[in-house]
């Protein structure tokens, strides 16, 4: 019984340290984020947050960890064999991850940059790599599917679709857009680039849906950019 009240306790406090680590990286970025200033914010000692989670860089990977895991559970029953509802069920399903917890994706996105840009990302979590597969998936079954004319190789055709969505995710990560936006962004940039190769039907049925992507677009107010790694 004592054994499991301290394990109880141990995990509360592991928590505690991680929420506050979320916030602090959503409201200060990664350079804001020290041991001893997360200690502070946590209520707990420097040495607990070593011996709970470990280093800055540990704690960066936890974050980056939990989001991959929270982006592969929202991926996982998006199934389509419609490549315009599929590309919308795959976008909207992470416009709504960011909605839902705003503070917690933006700590790890910029916990995953940090990581990435100093070199230390060696068996860290991919937070694009998912994303990447899933747009290759849509572009080659849109091929096999003879949607795509075949002048261009369907892979390269997903890379370009796949760095719309990865650059619309990192205007609404600095603040530049929301995550309404991020999801109309890049959705418009993945139609673009399937009917750039799109036999004549299907490309009336993408330009159809940008069209209305177009109008549904109101006046948004402006946003304040936010540090970013």
């Amino acid at each position: 019984m004592e054994h499991s009240a301290r394990a109880t306790n141990k995990e509360n406090r592991r928590q505690r340290i991680l929420s506050a680590a979320r916030a602090t990286l959503a409201r200060d970025g990664v350079d804001g984020l020290t041991v001893r200033k997360l200690a502070g914010e946590a209520g707990v000692t420097v040495p607990t947050i070593y011996n709970l989670i470990g280093n800055k860089e540990e704690l960066l990977r936890r974050l980056l960890g939990e989001l991959v895991s929270r982006a592969e559970e929202a991926l996982s029953t998006v199934e389509s064999d419609d490549p315009i509802e599929a590309t919308a069920r795959v976008v909207g399903a992470l416009a709504k991850l960011f909605t839902d917890d705003e503070d917690f994706c933006r700590a790890a996105l910029r916990a995953g940059q940090s990581l990435q840009s100093s070199g230390q990302d060696h068996g860290a979590p991919h937070i694009w790599r998912r994303s990447a597969q899933i747009a290759e998936k849509i572009c080659l079954d849109a091929a096999r599917a003879g949607l795509l004319r075949g002048d261009c190789n369907p892979a390269r055709i997903a890379e370009r679709a796949y760095d719309s969505y990865r650059i619309a995710a990192i205007d609404w990560l600095d603040g530049v857009i929301v995550a309404a936006d991020f999801e109309r962004n890049a959705l418009i940039g993945f139609y673009l680039c399937l009917a750039a190769d799109a036999r004549p039907g299907f490309r009336r049925s993408l330009i159809s849906r940008i069209n209305t992507l177009d109008l549904d677009q109101s006046p948004r107010p402006a946003l304040k950019r936010r540090p970013s790694a």
